[in-house]
């Protein structure tokens, strides 16, 4: 007997349909509002990413065994993760609308995974799934390198902060953002899938992609996701300890592309790397004393100073009271929109930001920062909070990172959150997720045609099982 699932054809195609337009509501917005849509339209993925999940897993009925296992677990680690978040607003007296946008910045991305693991993805309407979301990504491509050729020569409009801000695809805003970094990122995630697992096309033009996604990260002077990719390499390297053929496969062409980069950083006449150069040649910044360590660290400094009792160790400052995408940015970019709904901020996100404003190294480079995700989440839930998101993490790493390009992606995506608040950006996490639920159905898919390949065929085989509902005719979900 096949152990997979039943499902109502009208249903599931309805369902994956609406993945892909929960989806597209994540990563298209910033896009309307750069040419002038309303500021929250920004936020209508809130609503509808959740509801859209709740849809496909309230009409989808599993019976494979590995797709419940997953699911239930990855429920159950969202639910540690909202409980922890609650009981640090309770602790904190922060406002309920803190809490509820600081859940939804963290778990939205594994909640969209959890409608993802939901809906069945086989055949045709894999590749048709697919097509859709490697589409959203090559458009962000695309527009990134347009933006690169006419935004200089003024045939594309800019909207403040640096040329190179504005080079940022689908994710540029105004005044200038981390939307560079979030493009390119996603760009290189998009190549490098399609690199490996689209089969179909030809073989100069996944080296192109993977060309033009690098290409877009240099013109975007994102020196901090390079960074952040290559340390992501390196953990993916490390996780093949248990087999050592593999860390050489990965180890040699990594020492070989340092010492090609150190040779090149120390070659003047090489300009291009000359962004590089003005960092790695000044070691006294990184020092326990230097500019680039007491800046980075401050926020370890500042917030425990804010603790009224023990408690605060556990459960932090409260939602949004710390260094979190939503207390370091979003309260106050968005200030008219969410103070009626009753947020609250905490003098400590000023305090580590004013560090910035009085220094100078995090106005040269955003790698320095003192703002970012993970002493965000440290800094808002204390350390119930982040055991609570790491067990969220171990769910996805055990359940769906069973390829390199997966692990790359969680690795490095991790990584980036130690550099700025990356790591809760919706357009870039629910990408992520994206991808790790497409290469999901993938390996099921691919495992079913092993198992079927497998089976001898016999004349019993042309009867219809009898596994109850036929396969795409179940009376529920």
């Amino acid at each position: 007997m096949y152990d997979r699932p039943l499902y109502k054809q009208k249903e599931s195609v309805g369902n994956a349909t609406l993945i892909l337009a929960a989806f597209a509501t994540a990563f298209f917005p910033r896009l309307f509002t750069y040419f002038g849509a309303p500021a929250p339209l920004n936020f209508v993925h809130f609503i509808v990413v959740p509801t859209v999940s709740l849809i496909a897993i309230a009409t989808t009925k599993i019976t494979n065994r590995r797709q419940i296992n997953l699911f239930q677990e990855l429920l159950f680690a969202c639910g540690i993760l909202f409980t922890a978040t609650l009981a640090s607003t309770i602790v904190t007296q922060a406002g309920v609308a803190n809490m509820l946008l600081q859940y939804m910045l963290l778990t939205e991305p594994f909640i969209l995974l959890l409608g993802i693991i939901a809906i069945p993805l086989t055949g045709k309407r894999l590749e048709q799934f697919k097509t859709w979301i490697i589409g959203f990504g090559l458009s962000n491509l695309g527009l990134a390198l347009v933006q690169s050729v006419l935004m200089p020569i003024g045939l594309y409009p800019r909207r403040g902060g640096t040329l190179q801000d504005n080079i940022a695809g689908v994710f540029a805003s105004g005044s200038g953002s981390a939307g560079n970094y979030i493009s390119c990122t996603v760009s290189i995630y998009f190549a490098l899938y399609i690199l490996n697992f689209s089969k179909c096309v030809p073989i100069w033009l996944k080296y192109s992609l993977v060309a033009a996604s690098f290409y877009q990260a240099y013109v975007s002077d994102s020196k901090q996701v390079l960074l952040g990719l290559l340390l992501g390499f390196f953990l993916m390297t490390l996780s093949k300890v248990e087999n050592p053929g593999k860390i050489l496969k990965y180890l040699i062409p990594l020492v070989l592309f340092l010492a090609v980069f150190v040779w090149a950083l120390k070659n003047p006449d090489i300009q291009f790397l000359s962004a590089y150069r003005n960092w790695t040649n000044r070691a006294h910044l990184y020092s326990f004393e230097g500019d680039a360590f007491q800046t980075k660290t401050a926020a370890f400094r500042i917030i425990p100073t804010h603790y009224d009792s023990a408690l605060n160790w556990l459960f932090g400052l409260g939602p949004g009271h710390s260094v979190s995408r939503l207390g370091g940015w979003m309260i106050k970019k968005y200030a008219d929109l969410l103070a009626p709904l009753g947020v609250t901020l905490h003098p400590a996100s000023d305090q580590v930001f004013q560090v910035v404003r009085d220094g100078w190294i995090a106005k040269e480079s955003t790698i320095f920062f003192p703002l970012f995700t993970w002493a965000g989440i440290w800094g808002d839930l204390g350390l119930v909070g982040l055991f609570s998101y790491l067990y969220v993490c171990v769910v996805v790493w055990r359940g769906l990172c069973q390829d390199d390009v997966c692990r790359f992606m969680v690795l490095s995506t991790a990584v980036l959150g130690f550099m700025l608040t990356q790591m809760e950006e919706p357009g870039q996490m629910l990408t992520v997720v994206c991808l790790l639920g497409l290469r999901w159905h993938e390996r099921q898919a691919e495992r079913q045609s092993v198992v079927q390949a497998e089976t001898p065929q016999s004349p019993l085989s042309k009867r219809k099982p009898d596994f109850g509902p036929p396969l795409l005719e179940g009376t529920g979900g």
